[in-house]
């Protein structure tokens, strides 16, 4: 029977489609359970709605920093709303992105039996990958590509209080009505902490936000993949 876990996540309410590899796995499901109680007290089954649900939601973020620069462009002050919500919705983003992050790693040392506290189960770790390595090196060779854009996003989600800009600095670097890409933008690079970013100077790198997602997005969903083949894998070992 189907689980239809992805129906229990933010993709339910939104336009986006359902990545093919959840369906996929919902597929798999409908072969393997022959009823809701067997489906839902596997861990398999936590692990996929898990998942499938902090992708939901990147994916939402995403959505709502596109939206709020759609909606914000016809009053006087739509420039300033764009902003505002551009570094909310980013900070959330962020945040759903590591959560994501973490739940893969929480299903590769569930499924693997890696010895981690709760608080060491994540990428960020060293001793994570070293564990896999050595007790699952085949799991850990189809995973460490992945590494530098986990890298990069574990630096943009500890760094963010060095890559978002408050609005005054950005009318310090651009005037009070700086144009409106300006305002959209953060640093891309730390190159100033919080305490010295009222002295950056215009050589600063900046990026759109949404640029990020267009780039990270393909690994999160690679990710996504790999994660659902190995939980396909784990349905056909005992428990």
């Amino acid at each position: 029977m189907r689980t239809r876990f992805y129906e229990r996540t933010a993709y339910r309410l939104s336009d986006q489609p359902v990545p093919s590899c959840f369906v996929r796995l919902d597929e798999v499901f409908d072969q393997h359970f022959a009823s809701y109680e067997e489906a839902f007290g596997h861990p398999c089954v936590v692990m996929a709605e898990s998942l499938c649900a902090r992708m939901a939601d990147i994916e939402m973020y995403a959505f709502l920093i596109e939206d709020a620069r759609k909606r914000h462009t016809v009053d006087p002050a739509a420039e300033e709303k764009a902003a505002f919500l551009t570094r909310s919705f980013w900070v959330g983003y962020l945040g759903a992105g590591r959560a994501m992050l973490d739940v893969g790693a929480a299903i590769l040392a569930g499924l693997y039996g890696l010895s981690l506290t709760a608080s060491a189960t994540t990428f960020a770790n060293g001793d994570f990958w070293q564990q896999l390595v050595s007790t699952r090196p085949n799991v850990h060779r189809r995973y460490h590509p992945l590494r530098l854009f986990i890298t990069e996003f574990m630096r943009w989600s500890m760094e963010s209080a060095h890559r978002i800009p408050p609005i005054i600095v950005i009318e310090a670097q651009f005037g009070r009505y700086a144009p409106r890409d300006n305002r959209l933008k953060f640093f891309d690079e730390p190159t100033f902490t919080l305490a010295e970013m009222s002295d950056a100077t215009l050589h600063a790198r900046w990026i759109d936000p949404l640029t990020l997602h267009d780039r990270w997005k393909p690994q999160f969903m690679l990710l996504c993949e790999k994660l659902t083949v190995d939980l396909e894998k784990a349905l056909e070992r005992p428990r």
